[in-house]
């Protein structure tokens, strides 16, 4: 419960009455929107101009209809499969000591942050070799797409099940085992209840698979979110490509509502995810323990195809060495791109975090904006910002320099405002209440209690934005300036050429880079968990 003198707090970290937080607030939700404006606003001229043909882009032709429910089959069946894994797997698990499972929990979490494009690299390594030995293996197509595009999201469907089970109240599965088999308590009660959040990480991972392109256009099967692209190209309107772009965006705007709820549900992670010992002796018939050393044998293969593909087409560390060193512009640039994408980032999504917290209506439209980047296509989100900066004139110079940060703002601080969400949810405000009464003044509050609790999802939130910052496309390769790429831009358009030692060794670096981040942010979410259930709450608002 709220103390009266909380809402008189006008620190910022509380967001309450402090002017700062609110314009904070309502930055960070214009930015989130700057895409659909951007793209409203060029549409809007191109009407009045009179140059573009509204009816012939809306109208579906038949090439165009069939690249849309491909692309819907391609993201239902990757999506599908990728929690049918994550389930079977995940349902294992109660019979792994506390230690192995957060160090699973590790791996898991730290491949979701591996790019799509290295597993397409590791992956047409294995089929070119398949092929060689079986003719009818094919190298390239729609079923090379769905494997590979299957392999990189694995990790997210592991994590998500995961989250979703965790969800489920042991108490009433510990008093279901009592009258019925493990079985059917799996059957009756645990995937009903989990089913909710396992709806909303099926229809994440369909917005992740639906509006990326870069895994089925290396491996030559054309999708939806390449077309809209292809347009942008050939006509360098966004106006046209926007409109092409409309029946996929009402796809993804219909699954992101239908799974906001459930999204909102999965934000909030249980924190026996963690800590708890799910060591568990549970009897479960002999097909579904074989599904389940299905489920386990296929992440193995796609853990090892990953790291022994990269360091045998590597071949040396003096390869390595030298693939890295020739990118070295890349890199700098990269991490330039990181560092601003993460500074913008952070104060805003920490904003943001407060107000998915909100109750009622306030809260539900702050979701909505909130998921809204993850429901449009990439290559759309670069195309709705550049009519804005040609309207502000920074479309070139060196403005230029930062758009790349700017489409990762745009992109990835949503994911950062929902992990600053479940931080906050676990910070009691009576500690905010005492540091208003007792700090000498709002710096050594803001310094001695603010940062310090904020701190650990901050760090997290760093993480996250770094890996995806790094891997993003998309919308890079639109608003990246002449003569300036990322080291992805540098990894994709040489995929197109064919894999080599450098742009394996590339890829490795890359991999490295994202694991240890994910690494470090997940060993700092769990202590800050741990000290969290450790500290006695006051409030009503507990920890889930």
């Amino acid at each position: 419960m709220t103390s009266p003198l909380f809402s008189r707090c006008n620190l910022p970290g509380s967001m309450r009455q402090n002017p700062g937080g609110r314009v904070l607030t309502m930055v960070f939700f214009l930015i989130l929107l700057l895409p659909l404006v951007g793209l409203g606003i060029d549409l809007a001229h191109a009407v009045l101009a009179g140059s573009v043909d509204i009816p012939a882009a809306l109208l579906l032709s038949p090439r165009r209809s069939g690249l849309l429910a491909a692309s819907i089959g391609l993201a239902a069946a990757v999506a599908g499969c990728g929690i049918l894994i994550g389930t079977v797997f995940v349902s294992g698990l109660s019979r792994i000591p506390q230690k192995t499972l957060f160090g699973i929990f590790i791996i898991m979490v730290s491949l979701a942050a591996v790019p799509p494009y290295i597993h397409a690299l590791t992956w047409s390594e294995v089929f070119v070799v398949l092929n060689g030995i079986i003719p009818w293996v094919p190298v390239s197509g729609w079923l090379v797409s769905f494997w590979v595009e299957l392999m990189a999201l694995v990790p997210i469907a592991v994590f998500l099940s995961w989250m979703a089970f965790a969800s489920v109240d042991s108490r009433l599965v510990d008093a279901a085992r009592l009258v019925c088999p493990d079985m059917t308590v799996f059957r009756r009660i645990i995937l009903p209840l989990a089913a909710p959040a396992l709806g909303a990480a099926f229809g994440f991972l369909f917005l992740i698979s639906c509006t990326d392109y870069s895994v089925p256009s290396l491996f030559s099967a054309d999708v939806y979110a390449l077309d809209i692209f292809a347009q942008f190209s050939a006509t360098n309107s966004a106006a046209t490509a926007f409109l092409f772009a409309l029946p996929l965006l009402l796809v993804t705007f219909g699954v992101m509502v239908t799974c906001r709820s459930g999204i909102r549900t999965l934000a909030q992670i249980p924190s026996r995810l963690f800590f708890e010992d799910h060591r568990e002796e549970k009897v479960y018939p002999e097909w579904f323990l074989a599904l389940q050393t299905g489920a386990a044998f296929i992440i193995l293969i796609q853990i090892l195809v990953l790291f022994s593909g990269l360091v045998l087409a590597t071949g040396s560390m003096a390869a390595f060495l030298s693939s890295v060193f020739m990118a070295r512009a890349e890199f700098s640039y990269t991490l330039l791109t990181v560092i601003l994408a993460i500074l913008i980032s952070l104060p805003l999504a920490l904003a943001g975090g407060h107000a998915l917290k909100k109750p009622g209506t306030r809260g539900a439209l702050a979701w909505v904006i909130v998921l809204i980047p993850l429901a449009i296509p990439a290559p759309l989100i670069g195309i709705g910002i550049l009519p804005l900066l040609n309207l502000a004139g920074l479309s070139g110079g060196p403005a230029a320099l930062v758009f790349p940060a700017a489409v990762a703002v745009i992109k990835f601080s949503p994911l950062a405002a929902i992990v600053l969400f479940v931080q906050i949810r676990m910070i009691d405000p009576l500690l905010f209440d005492a540091a208003s009464v007792f700090s000498k003044n709002p710096l050594s509050s803001l310094t001695r209690v603010y940062i310090p609790l904020y701190a650990p999802g901050l760090v997290v939130s760093a993480g996250i934005l770094g890996a995806l910052t790094m891997a993003e496309l998309g919308a890079t390769l639109i608003v990246a300036p002449p003569g300036h790429a990322t080291i992805t831009m540098r990894i994709y358009n040489y995929l197109h050429y064919g894999a080599s030692a450098d742009v394996a060794g590339l890829c490795l670096m890359v991999t490295l880079l994202t694991l240890a981040g994910s690494i470090v942010s997940l060993v700092v979410l769990r202590s800050v968990y741990r000290n969290f259930r450790e500290a006695p709450r006051q409030s009503g608002d507990t920890v889930p």
